[in-house]
C-alpha cells in the first residue's frame, strides 16, 4: 500500500476512536469532616470552656472525661457544628475528649484527644473528721455517717456531690446537712448487718465554688457489726435486746418517773453514743444548793442520747421491772447493765416506747425520729 494511503488510513483509525462513546461510573471524591479544639494541649485553665468545631459535616457525639472517672458535660450549637464545655473542669487533670462528626455523604470522623488542666492550690477545704469510725471497731446498723469539714461549704451542692456511700450490700441512704461545716449520712432503713462501708470524698482538684479548691482526696471504712436493736416499752418496764433477729435478753428496767417533764424517758430511736465503767450522774440545769439537785456515781453507762440518758447500774432502784422511777435514764441492775455495756456498739438503736415526751431528732444522734422523706429534705441535691 502507497504511504500516502497508509497515513490516511492512520488517520481515520484516530478520528474514529475519539468520536467513541465512554463506559464507567464516575465517583466524587468523599466529603471528609474535620474536627477542631481550641483547648490547649496543656496548662488549659479550668474554669475556661473550650469548644469543638467541625468542617464539612455536623457533630454526631461528643463524649469528655478526666483522669478523676467524671464527664464533662457540654451543649451543641443548634446546627450541630459546634459543642462548648460547660462548668469548671477538674483541676490538674488529664481530660480524654472523643468525638464522632459525619458528613453529608455519610462519611464518618472519628476524633480523639487529650489535654490537661492547670492544677489550683488547695484552699484548705478537707475533711475533718467522720464519725463513727474508728481501727477495729465495730459499729451498729444504726450508724450514721457523720461529716465534719476543716471550714464552711462554700457550695453545700458542689460539696455534697462529691461524696459516696458505697457498701457490701444494697442500702438506700441520703444526705442531710446540719450546718455549712457538718453533714450526715442515714439509711432508709437500719444497715444490713456484718459488712463494711466506705465513704469517699472526691476533693482534690475539685472546684467548690467561691474560689474555693477541694484539698486531698479522703476515705473511710466503717465497719457494721451484729444487728442489736432494744426494745424498752415504758409500760412493761422491760427492755428486749435483739442480737441478728434473736432475742437475747430480757432485762427487768425502771424509766423515767415523770415527775417532772424532762424526766420522763424520751419516746423514740435512740443510737447508742458512747459508754462509761464508771459516771457521775448530775441534775441538768441545777447546781448543787438547788431543789432537786442530785449527784450519782453510777457504773456501767451506756449513753443513748446527748441530753443524759443512758442505760446504767441502779442497784438502789427496788422497782426494776415494775415501775418507773428514774430522772430519766433506763435503770437495770448493775449485772444487766454491765452485760448490755459489754455488748453494745456505737450506733446501735435503743427503741423507747410508752412515754408522752417526744424525743427531738437533733438530741445526740437521734436521726432516726425523723421520716427518711423528711430525711432527704435537708440534702443540697
Amino acid at each position: 500500500m502507497p504511504v500516502r494511503a497508509l497515513a490516511v488510513l492512520s488517520l481515520m483509525l484516530v478520528l474514529g476512536a475519539c468520536g467513541a462513546p465512554q463506559t464507567g461510573t464516575f465517583t466524587p471524591a468523599p466529603i471528609v469532616p474535620v474536627v477542631s479544639m481550641d483547648a490547649a494541649a496543656e496548662a488549659q485553665d479550668p474554669t475556661a470552656p473550650f469548644t469543638l468545631s467541625v468542617v464539612d459535616g455536623i457533630l454526631e457525639e461528643v463524649n469528655v472525661t478526666s483522669d478523676r472517672s467524671e464527664t464533662i458535660n457540654g451543649s451543641f450549637t443548634e446546627d450541630l457544628t459546634a459543642w462548648t464545655s460547660e462548668g469548671v473542669l477538674d483541676a490538674g487533670s488529664t481530660h480524654t475528649v472523643v468525638a464522632k462528626a459525619v458528613s453529608s455523604d455519610g462519611t464518618v470522623t472519628e476524633f480523639e484527644q487529650q489535654f490537661t488542666t492547670e492544677a489550683r492550690e488547695s484552699s484548705g477545704f478537707e475533711v475533718a473528721d467522720v464519725t463513727p469510725v474508728a481501727d477495729g471497731e465495730e459499729v451498729g446498723v444504726g450508724a450514721p455517717i457523720i461529716v465534719s469539714f476543716t471550714e464552711d461549704a462554700p457550695d453545700r451542692a458542689a460539696v455534697e456531690a462529691l461524696l459516696t456511700v458505697e457498701s457490701e450490700q444494697p442500702h438506700e441512704g441520703a444526705w442531710r446537712w446540719i450546718s455549712d461545716k457538718q453533714v450526715i449520712y442515714r439509711t432508709k432503713e437500719y444497715w444490713a448487718a456484718h459488712q463494711t462501708v466506705t465513704f469517699t470524698a472526691n476533693f482534690e482538684g475539685e472546684f467548690l465554688g467561691d474560689d474555693t479548691w477541694g484539698g486531698a482526696d479522703y476515705s473511710a471504712e466503717m465497719v457494721i457489726g451484729e444487728s442489736q436493736v432494744s426494745y424498752a416499752d415504758l409500760d412493761t418496764h422491760t427492755m428486749t435486746v435483739e442480737v441478728d433477729g434473736e432475742v437475747a435478753k430480757e432485762i427487768p428496767i425502771s424509766g423515767g418517773s415523770g415527775d417532772e417533764w424532762e424526766y420522763y424517758t424520751a419516746t423514740g430511736v435512740h443510737l447508742v453514743m458512747e459508754k462509761f465503767a464508771d459516771k457521775t450522774m448530775v441534775s441538768p440545769g441545777k447546781e448543787e444548793g438547788d431543789e432537786g439537785y442530785y449527784s450519782t456515781d453510777v457504773k456501767w453507762a451506756t449513753r443513748i442520747n446527748a441530753s443524759g440518758e443512758f442505760v446504767h447500774g441502779a442497784p438502789w432502784n427496788g422497782s426494776l421491772g415494775s415501775a418507773n422511777l428514774s430522772h430519766g435514764c433506763l435503770n437495770a441492775s448493775d449485772a444487766n447493765a454491765e452485760w448490755f455495756y459489754n455488748m453494745a456498739q456505737r450506733g446501735d438503736p435503743v427503741e423507747v416506747v410508752g412515754s408522752p415526751r417526744e424525743m427531738p431528732w437533733d438530741n445526740g444522734w437521734g436521726y432516726w425520729i425523723m421520716s427518711f422523706d423528711e430525711w432527704k429534705e435537708g440534702s443540697a441535691l
